[in-house]
């Protein structure tokens, strides 16, 4: 016969069930807590840290008491996320040279979390071209454009008016301009075209690299003072040419060049003895590239060790 001994220690009926709920809850939220999270952010470990501080969150309060689990999730996601941007827009006006985000790699071994992102496509140019809004324009514009929220669930969000959100997307918007040309092309000509680039650099084709990258081509490179990389990015074809054409004539003989998902578009993955040394992206116009992004900076690249 137990003597109770054990049962004492057991949660009781309703904290059963709300743990049994919050396995459920979790399970149904996190990918797209941490989409918006990571779109917020930009970074991968800071992103699973706000989805998994929006969970401890939900977890202090009674399930009972909330009438929409979803929206008190996406309420809290959204405000850490603005709150965090605020204390890190300071870091990175003193961030050594152009600040990217980190990558996500799909297909790789990637968390479901991660693998959100193919969905919703989601290019690195994209996300840079947030960095033009301050935290809450940026949380109102993806809300919007993104996740097609109301204004008034949007006004119910942020913690603002109506009004006021609908005036906070205008402003984003003019800031951030058409995106349209990002997100154009066909997927396998993309991947042709990336294809195309490496080996014109790796065989130092001028010709060949010319005729797919746009007149306006620039490179931006991000170190972040820890790796060797470009301070300021390169504009225009001819100083991007002559830039690359360099790096051609210093690729290392084992050099590993891994074609990749990179946010969903195509991109490239260097390796050196079994360890990533850079991550390439590309911005996509029709059927040239009008940016590369080269992200070297060795703790925005942590996060993808465990890739093989």
């Amino acid at each position: 016969m137990a003597d109770g001994s054990e049962s004492k220690h057991l949660p009781p009926d309703d904290d059963m069930s709300n743990m049994a709920d919050m396995t459920e809850i979790y399970s149904s939220y996190k990918s797209t807590l941490f989409s918006l999270a990571y779109r917020m952010l930009g970074s991968v470990t800071d992103a699973e840290d706000i989805v998994q501080e929006a969970f401890l969150n939900l977890d202090q309060v009674s399930l009972h008491s909330i009438h929409h689990v979803k929206s008190y999730l996406w309420k809290i996601t959204t405000n850490l996320s603005i709150d965090f941007l605020r204390s890190a827009r300071k870091r990175r006006e003193v961030y050594v040279g152009s600040w990217l985000p980190e990558p996500i790699i799909n297909g790789m071994g990637a968390d479901p979390a991660d693998r959100v992102i193919t969905n919703e496509e989601l290019s690195i140019a994209f996300l840079q071209l947030l960095e033009n809004l301050n935290p809450v324009e940026r949380a109102v514009f993806l809300l919007r454009e993104v996740y097609s929220y109301s204004y008034d669930e949007i006004a119910q969000l942020i913690g603002k008016s109506t009004d006021n959100s609908r005036k906070i997307q205008s402003r984003a918007k003019q800031k951030v301009g058409d995106l349209s040309p990002k997100n154009s092309g066909d997927r396998s000509k993309k991947e042709e075209t990336v294809r195309d680039f490496m080996q014109a650099i790796q065989s130092n084709n001028i010709e060949k690299l010319l005729a797919i990258l746009s007149d306006d081509f620039t490179v931006y490179s991000d170190g972040g003072g820890k790796a060797k990389a470009n301070v300021r990015p390169i504009f225009g074809i001819e100083r991007a040419v002559a830039f690359l054409m360099g790096v051609s004539r210093k690729i290392p003989s084992d050099l590993i060049v891994i074609e990749a998902d990179v946010n969903g578009q195509p991109g490239m993955i260097m390796k050196v003895d079994d360890q990533i040394f850079y991550v390439l992206a590309f911005q996509f116009d029709d059927d040239k590239l009008s940016a590369l992004y080269n992200i070297v900076n060795p703790d925005k690249l942590k996060h993808l060790k465990k890739l093989k």
